[in-house]
């Protein structure tokens, strides 16, 4: 059966007109015959909703309420446990930074200690090349005076023999041109 929407004023007047077909009914008038049954109706309604509806109703809204509350219990839980796991996330974080900054600067050092290695390394081997050489032109200067001295040696005791037209042995011949040879720095720098 459908529910038909009746208006409240409409309901009224038929009551009105059901009454007495001379009077007029009013609101303000005391109706007995009315009052009794609209208690009945009330006590019926109340004691049908209490009986039939009222009860699941609550049933329904305690139900919801636990609902309700345990999803707020359990918000709760996983939002403490999002701030505990964002907190380790945070922790875990900061840690490798640190770990990452102590990586880096232990880095730097080594590229540096190294740097300082290879430059020490390079200046060590620039020092020996740079002796080995001197001493490789000192001995090749010390070898090329003597050669020089050994030709001029000879090539005065031959222009000398020619020039003197005697013969000395080549012994003494050549101590004498060479004590003139190595005096002759000394006697250079005086005359200077």
């Amino acid at each position: 059966m459908a529910l038909v929407n009746i208006d409240p004023l409409v309901f009224l007047r038929i009551l009105a007109a059901s009454e007495g077909e001379g009077e007029k009914f009013s609101l303000m008038q005391i109706h007995p015959g009315t009052i009794i049954w609209t208690l009945i109706i009330f006590a019926v309604l109340l004691v049908v909703l209490g009986k039939l509806i009222w009860k699941p109703i609550l049933k329904a809204v305690g139900d919801r309420e636990t609902k309700i509350r345990e999803a707020l219990e359990k918000a709760d839980k996983a939002q403490a446990d999002a701030q505990k796991a964002l907190d380790g996330q945070k922790d875990l974080v900061e840690k490798q930074r640190k770990e990452s900054a102590e990586f880096m600067a232990r880095a730097k050092d080594e590229a540096r200690r190294s740097g300082e290695e290879l430059m020490e390394k390079a200046r060590r081997e620039s020092v020996e090349q740079t002796e080995r050489a001197r001493r490789q032109i000192e001995e090749e200067k010390n070898r090329a005076i003597e050669e020089v001295r050994t030709y001029a040696v000879d090539l005065a005791l031959l222009a000398a023999g020619h020039l003197l037209g005697k013969t000395m042995d080549e012994d003494s011949q050549r101590g004498i041109v060479k004590d003139y040879i190595d005096n002759l720095p000394s006697r250079l720098e005086k005359r200077h």
